[in-house]
């Protein structure tokens, strides 16, 4: 199935098409903790290119000024980025012939050859199969970007790789790791220039920390949970402060001659202590940093989580998944591998759900509601965001909310995205 999409979109001719879905999110939009999901949120829906919902409920922010949120906010997508940057990537170089599904990670990093991880492959970390569980923050590790496969080394795996269904985040943060040893470049060098760009989605991105945030989205980003509401949160916020800040901290105008002075190592290291002081409200609610405290510790780029997006920028891309891998005639993935991240590769595996290549396909019970029919996908992220791609009937379901300014305690959002796409397939 192909699907034509123009840049001159169609919209519907009311301002929102599906009215019983429109409710759901107001009714749990709100500044009460205790009766509400969320201060804000952003719904995009369209179906066959045509778009019947969009748009932005109530704040942005509450504290310390209240902001309306506007359809344009950019979000901390969590674990999103699994799916739309990690995934795609892993796709783009399978595609490429650099990567094979049943390459053994001591391919790639030979430190794990006497390690049981050695022998995990890549479709392992893809569909959420890796059978590791407990590990340790790797801030609380001090580790760096290219000690994570060494780091890893550390944790035992639960049960042989292959044998059970268990999300967690260690796989797609070694999978990001070895999209750039593969590529000789970054996570969002990457994606940027092999993803993102072709699909003109100019909003989405990583913030790493050793750049400054680009003007642009600067004043539409979306804060998440205050550092001080969780032991996690503090602790991440004690890591870097036990970096000495320095009694300067050149600003942007003045990098490049900082860096002449005291070398480029230094004057990265610096800035990034700079970025990550500034990104915070009042000192201790990120925005513009990512919220995972690992990924943060990794510059803020990972693949586990560190993509900013906007709700039309994730229409782009479930597009392009609705289009075989093609975008206003360019082409991002091709079908075959398209046909091979949606396919169900954990049928009869034990565990809490069924797994694509980076997607979760509906099941009962799930986050993609009561009513999604079969072979319908998507993924969630912790921040209160989510993403539903509908190959059937061409649908893409965008909601991103900012639940955590309730912090994570407020878990509202596991019942309201159900509720809120049951309306959506319901009135479609």
């Amino acid at each position: 199935m192909t699907m034509e999409v123009s840049k001159e979109r169609r919209t519907s001719r009311s301002q929102c098409a599906l009215p019983k879905a429109s409710r759901v999110i107001q009714k749990w939009c709100g500044t009460d903790p205790e009766a509400h999901a969320y201060p804000g949120a952003v719904v995009l829906v369209a179906k066959q290119g045509e778009i019947l919902m969009h748009e932005a409920f109530g704040f942005m922010r509450l504290n310390p000024d209240p902001i309306p949120m506007s359809v344009d906010s950019v979000f901390d997508l969590a674990s999103l980025t699994k799916a739309v940057a990690t995934t795609t990537a892993a796709l783009v170089l399978i595609d490429l012939g650099e990567i094979g599904l049943d390459d053994p990670l001591e391919y790639f990093a030979p430190c794990l050859a006497d390690h049981p991880l050695g022998k995990v492959h890549i479709r392992h970390l893809l569909t959420q199969t890796l059978g590791l569980t407990g590990w340790v923050p790797l801030f609380k590790r001090g580790a760096r970007r290219d000690d994570i496969p060494f780091f890893m080394r550390g944790v035992e795996l639960s049960w042989p790789a292959g044998t059970r269904v268990q999300y967690s985040c260690p796989g797609f943060i070694l999978l990001g790791w070895v999209i750039e040893k593969v590529s000789g470049m970054t996570l969002d060098d990457f994606t940027r220039e092999l993803i993102f760009e072709p699909l003109e989605m100019g909003d989405t991105m990583f913030l790493p920390l050793d750049k400054p945030v680009p003007d642009r989205i600067r004043r539409r980003l979306v804060p998440t949970e205050p550092r001080s509401a969780t032991l996690r949160g503090r602790e991440i916020m004690e890591a870097f402060a036990a970096f000495k800040m320095p009694d300067s901290i050149p600003d942007a105008r003045h990098i490049n001659e900082y860096s002449r002075r005291h070398g480029p190592e230094d004057c990265k290291q610096r800035n990034v202590e700079r970025e990550w002081s500034v990104r915070h409200i009042a000192g201790d609610i990120p925005c513009g940093v990512v919220h995972d405290e690992n990924a943060a510790w990794l510059g803020g780029v990972a693949g586990n989580a560190g993509l900013f997006s906007t709700a039309e920028d994730l229409l782009k891309f479930g597009e392009m998944y609705l289009n075989e891998g093609i975008y206003n005639g360019k082409s991002i993935l091709s079908s075959s591998a398209i046909r091979l991240a949606t396919q169900d590769w954990t049928r009869g595996l034990p565990g809490d759900d069924h797994r694509g290549l980076g997607w979760q396909f509906a099941t009962p019970g799930g986050p993609l509601g009561d009513l999604a029919p079969p072979g319908c996908f998507g993924h969630t992220g912790f921040t209160g965001t989510v993403i539903w791609i509908d190959p059937k009937h061409e649908i893409v379901a965008v909601l991103l909310t900012n639940r955590l300014q309730f912090t994570r305690s407020n878990q509202h959002i596991l019942r309201v995205r159900r509720l809120f796409i049951n309306t959506v397939f319901a009135e479609i």
